[in-house]
């Protein structure tokens, strides 16, 4: 263990941003919830005070690391768990929106799992980018960062007064009965095992999801669903209360994956092997944002797309091949 004090100048770049940001930046690829730890404990000072995860600091600050801690022996980050830069879909002075993989959750959850966020300055350096919105992790699709505080604010209140629109794919189980219908539940508190409750009552708040089919199979649709308002899992609720749960999410009745075997008549199963999923995460894909971007320089209406990822072309190739769905059939009770 080394007796001396590690220390770390904060650069111009860095003005304004939290602590645990910061320590980011100055030990990289050491895991987020130790670096937290750190603070949290005291072992970190700035002009001599203990510096708290949320304090935010100034350029030229100095922080000065405890001697106790042992730099080397601080978590790192999986190296098999590395993920390559997403591609960036849209940027301005003001946002940045990148393709999320379905791999990462957008920040850390209870478990300090990496994330999207954790994952940004190994991916842009040291650039203010700030979460506005979240996807869950199972989720792909287009994810948006404010360049800067001033930025971050203007896109919170765009994304508060519902001046954005967005647009979700998401592959259910189930036929819905009309091309197009809205679900109208009010989403409350989270529950044991981290799902929403559905239903009026205290801490409930009003949620309203409009969705349209694109598509119907044999036993599976997928749908364009638009969130006039955006609570905490609110698709992936509201199609479990339609009776029309996303085809892979076990948390809201779907199931833990989209077999081939499912759907294919004269599927053989290899003797030996397990049969492989086409998809085991949520098949939900944010797939389009519009807003007015808080650049002044971007006068037009911004809309982001992104390109389905592989696992569900792939998916909805098979369903479009081996399960076309014929109009004799009894369709489910649903909407």
């Amino acid at each position: 263990m080394s007796e001396e004090r590690e220390v770390f100048v904060v650069p111009d770049d860095l003005q304004g941003r939290r602590a645990d940001d910061v320590l980011q930046h100055w030990f990289v690829g050491v895991r987020r919830p130790a670096l937290r730890r750190l603070l949290r404990g005291g072992l970190v000072e700035l002009n001599g005070q203990p510096l708290m995860p949320w304090r935010k600091v100034r350029a030229d600050d100095v922080l000065v690391l405890d001697a106790s801690v042992d730099v080397d022996s601080l978590p790192c980050q999986d190296k098999r768990a590395k993920i390559e830069a997403p591609s960036v879909l849209y940027e301005d002075a003001s946002c940045l929106a990148l393709a999320k993989p379905a791999e990462l959750p957008t920040v850390p959850g209870r478990q300090g799992e990496a994330s999207v966020h954790d994952y940004l300055v190994e991916w842009f350096g040291a650039r203010d980018l700030r979460v506005v919105h979240r996807l869950d992790r199972g989720t792909s699709g287009v994810l948006l960062f404010a360049k800067g505080r001033e930025a971050a604010q203007a896109l919170d209140v765009i994304f508060r007064e519902r001046r954005i629109d967005k647009i979700y794919l998401a592959l259910v189980r189930g036929l819905p009965r009309h091309d197009e219908f809205s679900v109208d539940v009010p989403i409350g508190r989270s529950v044991r095992g981290g799902r929403v409750s559905l239903r009026v009552g205290k801490g409930a708040r009003d949620a309203v999801t409009d969705f349209r089919v694109v598509h119907r199979w044999r036993g599976f649709a997928l749908l364009e669903a638009r969130p006039r308002s955006g609570r905490q899992h609110q698709i992936r609720a509201h199609l479990m209360s339609a009776g029309l749960p996303l085809a892979v999410d076990p948390l809201y009745r779907g199931a833990a994956g989209v077999f081939l075997s499912e759907f294919k008549a004269d599927y053989r199963h290899r003797r030996g092997d397990s049969e492989r999923p086409l998809i085991d995460r949520l098949t939900l894909h944010a797939a389009q944002v519009s807003f007015a971007s808080p650049d002044p320089a971007v006068t037009a209406r911004v809309k982001v797309d992104a390109p389905l990822p592989k696992d569900l072309r792939v998916t909805l190739a098979k369903l479009g091949r081996f399960a076309t769905h014929d109009a004799q059939e009894n369709e489910t009770a649903s909407p």
